[in-house]
Order: structure tokens, then C-alpha cells, then sequence
């Protein structure tokens, strides 16, 4: 009787597979954002000081101080990640779920269950946030200080290269190995939650997740299609092809307004042609636009990337005065280059 006591203890929970992994990527993005967001706020401090802005070692040393923060507000009090919570998850102490003190009334829906114990929790944190920091610190100093030259095979260099290395494959076959088991029983998505017995199940039982992922997935689709447009934009723009646009809506005309149609397309040919970007030097600018208020020439591509570079009196290259905004260029008026 105690062992079938046992066996009925815990009834069968099935969590989404999608909703453990986008968990994980929502917190991640969300360090992303509040990372760029700091290092935005230190380098406009920084600029106002007259201080340099900030470098990479600074901005992983900030990242690391966000992972601690966010690990100190979340799973170091057993409180559910912003991912998580989104996702109607928490973390659950596998190994007293499953024990034999385990009664069937304490268990009706298969959710209950302890949070992270504190040695849980303490090597969690200990993992995520400090040993991935360490670890990253000791890639790039073997990196900078190549390591990986050394021509003497027994110099601890070259070891502690060739370690680190048999360690990092070690580690990707393993997680490799540990998320196609995840994939098959939908426990542990990653190496750290299967040694510390720290499950994902849900808050609560009656709702699976909160986050409708219809309107994601719509926004995804916009962004591929938007992508692939302003990737084959600049092809129409092209020489060649318009010249076969052309002859294709030329043909394809009464032949009582051939004449019309070619005057027009020779003086659109000449008013495009009566400039070049002050840039690049190209004849034919492509999605042309004009700096204001010099009123020079460029092309898209050129002038945003000045401004994105300089944003604050990005100088004309012509001119050499103080670009305020961009304007789009109109191709039916012929336009000065000077």
C-alpha cells in the first residue's frame, strides 16, 4: 500500500515544450532591452562629463550586474522570471515532488509542489550569472592573449587552450544530448535545471499560457516580408531595370502616345541623371534624398549612415556645414548638384 500511496502521489503533468523555451528567450530579450537602455543612459552621462564612452568591458561587467539583479528579484526569493510569468510558469523542486512523503491530497492537479530550496537557488544564480561571466572573461583573455599560437605543447598555455576547448565541446555535446531528452519527455530544457531538479510547471493549472502568440506571429511575418522588400528595393532602382520597364510599358502602349510616353521617360532619365550623390559619386542616386539645409545631393543609404554614425552635426560632405534632417528628393525636377 505505501508504494502505490506513492506511485498516485504525483498525477502526470505535461508542460508545453514552446511555453519552457520562449520563457527563457523572453527574459533574454528582456536583458537585451534594459541592456541597451543602460548603456545608453551611461555614455549620454558619460558625454555630458566629457568622459569617454563606454567599452565592451564595461558593458559586459553592466550585463553581468542586470543578470544578478533580475536573479535577485526572480528565482533568488522562488519567484517566477517576467518570462515565466508571462508564460504561467515556475520553478519546482523536482526531488520533493517525487518523494515518498508525497500525499495524494496535497497533489490533486499535478502543479503543487515546493519552490527552489536555498542550495538551489545559491547554485542557480551561481551558474547563470557568475560562472557564465568567468567563463566568457576566460574565452576572450585566451583570445586576446593567444593562447591558441603557442608552439610549445606542454606550456600551460597551450593545455589550458586545449582544456578549455575539450570543456566547451564536452558542454555543447551534453546540451546538445540533454534538449533532445527534453524535447522527448518535456523536462529540463537545459543542463543546469536537470542537475539542480528544478522543473517548470504552471502557476496555475487553468491556464496554460497568457501570452496569445497570433499577434506574434503576424508581426514576425510583416518583419520577413518588410526585410525582404528593402532588400530587393534597391535592384528596382537599378539602371538595367528600369530600362526593361520601360521597353515593357513602352510596347505595350497606343502606339498614338509612343511619342508622349518616351519624352516623359527621357526627361525623368534626365532630371534623375542632372545630379550625383556628393558621397559616393554615383550618377544615378539610388532612393534619392538631400540634406538639409545645404540641399546637397546623396543617397539614401549613404546619408542615413552618416547620421546614424554622427547623429549630432553630422557634417556635408560637399559642404562641410551641419546636416539638420533629410528630405526626400523629387526625380521629376532637375536639381542642381552644387
Amino acid at each position: 500500500m505505501p508504494s502505490t500511496t506513492s506511485s498516485r502521489a504525483v498525477p502526470p503533468l505535461d508542460v508545453l515544450r514552446v511555453s519552457q523555451v520562449d520563457a527563457a528567450r523572453l527574459d533574454g530579450e528582456l536583458l537585451d532591452v534594459l541592456g541597451n537602455q543602460l548603456t545608453r543612459v551611461v555614455d549620454a552621462a558619460r558625454a555630458t562629463t566629457r568622459g569617454r564612452a563606454t567599452d565592451t568591458k564595461s558593458t559586459r561587467e553592466m550585463r553581468l550586474a542586470l543578470d544578478l539583479a533580475l536573479f535577485a528579484c526572480t528565482t533568488g526569493v522562488n519567484r517566477a522570471t517576467p518570462g515565466q510569468e508571462l508564460m504561467n510558469l515556475r520553478f519546482r523542486d523536482e526531488r520533493t515532488t517525487t518523494s515518498t512523503t508525497t500525499s495524494c491530497a496535497a497533489m490533486k492537479t499535478g502543479v503543487e509542489g515546493e519552490g527552489l530550496s536555498v542550495a538551489q537557488r545559491l547554485a542557480f544564480g551561481s551558474v547563470k550569472c557568475v560562472a557564465a561571466y568567468a567563463w566568457g572573461s576566460w574565452q576572450r583573455k585566451m583570445l586576446r592573449e593567444k593562447f591558441d599560437e603557442e608552439e610549445d605543447a606542454l606550456c600551460w598555455r597551450r593545455r589550458a587552450w586545449s582544456w578549455s576547448r575539450a570543456a566547451e565541446n564536452c558542454y555543447t555535446l551534453a546540451s546538445f544530448v540533454n534538449f533532445c531528452v527534453f524535447l522527448r519527455h518535456g523536462r529540463y530544457p537545459t543542463l543546469v535545471e536537470r542537475a539542480l531538479s528544478a522543473r517548470l510547471v504552471y502557476q496555475r493549472p487553468s491556464m496554460a499560457r497568457v501570452v496569445d502568440f497570433e499577434y506574434l506571429n503576424q508581426q514576425l511575418a510583416w518583419r520577413e516580408l518588410s526585410e525582404l522588400v528593402l532588400f530587393t528595393l534597391p535592384y528596382l532602382y537599378s539602371t538595367r531595370v528600369r530600362a526593361v520597364f520601360g521597353a515593357l510599358a513602352s510596347s505595350a502602349s497606343l502606339s498614338a502616345r509612343d511619342d508622349t510616353d518616351r519624352a516623359t521617360l527621357s526627361e525623368r532619365r534626365f532630371a534623375v541623371r542632372a545630379y550625383q550623390c556628393v558621397a559616393c559619386s554615383r550618377d544615378e542616386p539610388v532612393h534619392p534624398f538631400v540634406a538639409e539645409p545645404c540641399g546637397h545631393p546623396y543617397c539614401y543609404y549613404c546619408l542615413r549612415a552618416r547620421l546614424v554614425e554622427r547623429p549630432s552635426k553630422c557634417p556635408c560632405v560637399k559642404c562641410l556645414k551641419p546636416v539638420e534632417r533629410m528630405r526626400r528628393l523629387a526625380t521629376t525636377t532637375t536639381t542642381s548638384g552644387e
